[in-house]
């Protein structure tokens, strides 16, 4: 007989959480509440817990599942059809429980479009003559649907005194606010975040069928965005461009559809990410304006200064809108001054003791703003103006510091030293001191920026250098991790992608995706595939981009992004002594590959050349010569400490003779 798995989790606990289950899943806003415990369960632990809860035969239980399906699909559907099976067979009733069913009765949005970010209320009528009234805080940028509340039994002449009172906000009818939820969940798709909690209830707004052209989009946005002088449109126009704001960018341009210039097409340029976007001066008249601007862009280490005319021309309507973009003239910004990662910024770091009391001083701290959600914490930004668009998009005008919550560490993040004292001050003020600090460094912006965007598990990970994080011979190793909602689905995808696969455990499974290396196969991508989670890797940003962008397509239901970091791991570290006992032939199968993807890629330490190109020139030949150097060093090092060499210099050296039919002597 199969022995019984004990549950992972005490039985009076799980009773525990019954009991809240049965007194909050009567109603909505219980039923929120309820969501978010579910939320706070870590994730790794979120299937067994719900699994065990199926032995508890109580009706509201029947309840609790059927709001876990609306509420997260996919993901834990499998789980609670199991349970609602379960409580049938007992002969219980799993008919699903009524939510809310009113009748639209008004929708009111703020004018505050063309800033990114809007607040939605939805006001319906109640069989108990009073209002249902759901709230959002839409955002278009990766947060998407970032908030929504419910307020149950609103009176109406409450909410009627509401609306007067917010100068601010301007109906919509049922369908421009299908839209608005519509638009910014669109964000949640497109870059695999999760989505406000509540959805079971605003699915209504996604379902709804409907059709909203181009120039009706463009109306609605406009209808719910403050006019702007010619200077704030084309700063707004930068705001966009760095969240992928397509709607609002289209919304600015004069006429029907957005302009299909040359000159537009440098800000669509794939693998071009925008630092820098600022005004520089505007001449005019009340009918036409002509204003000058610049931007820095970067792509592939290298940053690029262009130079504008934006011209445009003021509508019947009262709007200025761009009618044209000219490229006056563009550059490599090699100036020292001009490369903006050539700062360098202030960094104290703190063990948070207290994250109740912390929260609580931070909330005190003016113009401070949350920026986005990390996979470990949350990035915030303490700003010297607000989004008046009198100011560009810059890497640090404007900012007096970004502040990190990450797992138990907090960082301040400052150009200034004086701005981190004063930090410092504030935080240790308090009678109860929420933090600990462990340190102080000066480090990059670079790196300061990696580590905002979750390339760093920890800050002093930084103090590694880019140097160690790129191994020996310049190659980059970066990883991108998912949580798993469908494991059939994720992998049904993967085996669409991969060339090669093998099952190095029960519950993880490893593929790789080849390249075409001028002819010969080469690494493209690693999967890693385990029970709720998967890894993607690549060599570098430019792989990474076209690999996610292959994986993630219309993948939105079956997985969650959880963030980028550079790896100081290598690909062959799956050979283990097991690994290459079971599958003898995957070590020469790694090196080869690997060796056909590092002779054709770009190197920064070959100045941007691939090994093939730099063997064709005597100055490339000499960078080669010193990065066979470096491996060697490398290679003795390891040799000394005792560790395993994956590839050693002659296989390198062996690599580049095969192509060029030349004997190559490395003298060392």
């Amino acid at each position: 007989m199969k022995k019984r798995k004990v549950a992972s989790v005490p039985r009076p606990v799980l009773k525990s959480l019954v009991n809240d289950i049965k007194k909050l899943v009567v109603n909505d806003e219980g039923r929120l509440f309820l969501l978010e415990i579910i939320e706070e369960i870590p994730y790794d632990m979120r299937p067994g817990v719900i699994e065990s809860l199926s032995a508890f035969y109580d009706i509201e239980m029947v309840s609790f599942f059927h709001l876990l399906k609306w509420e997260y699909g996919k993901e834990l559907e499998t789980i609670c059809n199991r349970a609602l099976e379960k409580y049938s067979l007992a002969g219980m009733d799993v008919s699903p429980p009524t939510i809310f069913d009113g009748e639209f009765y008004r929708a009111y949005a703020s004018c505050s479009r063309h800033t990114g970010k809007i607040t939605l209320d939805i006001a319906w009528k109640s069989a108990k003559k009073e209002l249902h009234v759901e709230c959002f805080y839409l955002t278009f940028n990766p947060d998407g649907v970032h908030s929504f509340f419910l307020i149950e039994n609103m009176p109406w002449r409450q909410y009627e005194d509401d609306r007067i009172s917010s100068a601010d906000m301007i109906e919509l009818s049922f369908k421009e606010a299908c839209f608005m939820v519509s638009s910014a969940y669109a964000f949640n798709i497109c870059h695999m975040n999760r989505p406000a909690l509540g959805k079971y209830l605003y699915q209504k707004y996604l379902d709804y069928d409907f059709v909203f052209n181009p120039v009706r989009e463009k109306e609605l946005i406009r209808k719910i965005s403050i006019r702007l002088a010619p200077r704030q449109v084309v700063n707004s126009f930068f705001y966009a461009l760095r969240y992928q704001d397509a709607p609002y960018v289209a919304s600015l341009f004069y006429g029907d559809d957005t302009i299909k210039s040359d000159e537009f097409a440098d800000f669509n340029s794939p693998g071009r990410i925008l630092l820098e976007g600022e005004v520089n001066e505007v001449y005019g008249s009340s009918h036409t304006a002509r204003v000058t601007a610049y931007t820095l862009f970067l792509k592939e280490y290298t940053i690029y200064r262009y130079s504008y005319n934006f011209y445009l021309q003021h509508e019947e309507g009262g709007n200025w809108l761009i009618s044209d973009i000219e490229r006056v003239n563009k550059g490599v910004a090699d100036a020292q001054e001009l490369n903006p990662f050539n700062i360098k910024v202030f960094c104290r770091v703190y063990e948070v003791n207290d994250i109740d009391e912390l929260f609580d001083i931070l909330d005190k701290v003016d113009n401070i703003r949350e920026v986005e959600e990390l996979p470990g914490g949350m990035h915030m930004r303490v700003s010297s103006h607000e989004d008046d668009f009198n100011h560009g998009v810059s890497l640090l005008s404007g900012v007096i510091a970004d502040l990190v919550l990450n797992g138990d560490e907090f960082v301040v993040i400052a150009r200034e030293p004086s701005t981190i004292l004063d930090f410092h001050d504030i935080l240790t003020a308090a009678s109860n001191v929420p933090v600990l600090c462990r340190g102080e460094y000066e480090v990059s912006f670079l790196n300061a920026c990696n580590y905002l965007g979750g390339r760093y598990i920890n800050f002093e990970d930084i103090l590694l250098g880019e140097e160690d994080l790129i191994s020996e011979d310049g190659m980059r190793l970066i990883c991108a991790r998912y949580l798993v909602k469908d494991s059939n689905q994720v992998r049904e995808r993967i085996e669409k992608l991969k060339n090669l696969d093998f099952e190095i455990s029960e519950e993880c499974q490893i593929y790789y995706q080849f390249d075409d290396c001028c002819g010969e196969p080469g690494f493209f991508a690693e999967y890693v595939l385990g029970p709720n989670w998967v890894t993607l890797s690549t060599f570098g940003e430019r792989d990474m981009n076209l690999a996610r962008q292959n994986f993630e397509h219309n993948m939105y239901d079956y997985l969650e992004f959880d963030g980028i970091e550079l790896k100081i791991d290598s690909i062959f570290d799956v050979l283990t002594i097991d690994v290459k006992r079971e599958f003898p032939q995957l070590e020469s199968i790694l090196k080869e590959i690997y060796l056909n993807k590092w002779y054709n890629s770009h190197l920064t330490t070959l100045s941007g050349m691939s090994p093939s190109e730099a063997s064709e020139t005597e100055e490339g030949r000499r960078l080669l010569w010193a990065l066979f150097k470096r491996i060697r060093q490398k290679e003795k090092k390891r040799y000394l400490s005792g560790r395993r060499n994956n590839l050693n210099l002659k296989e390198y050296i062996r690599k580049v003779e095969q192509k060029k039919g030349e004997n190559i002597r490395l003298l060392y």
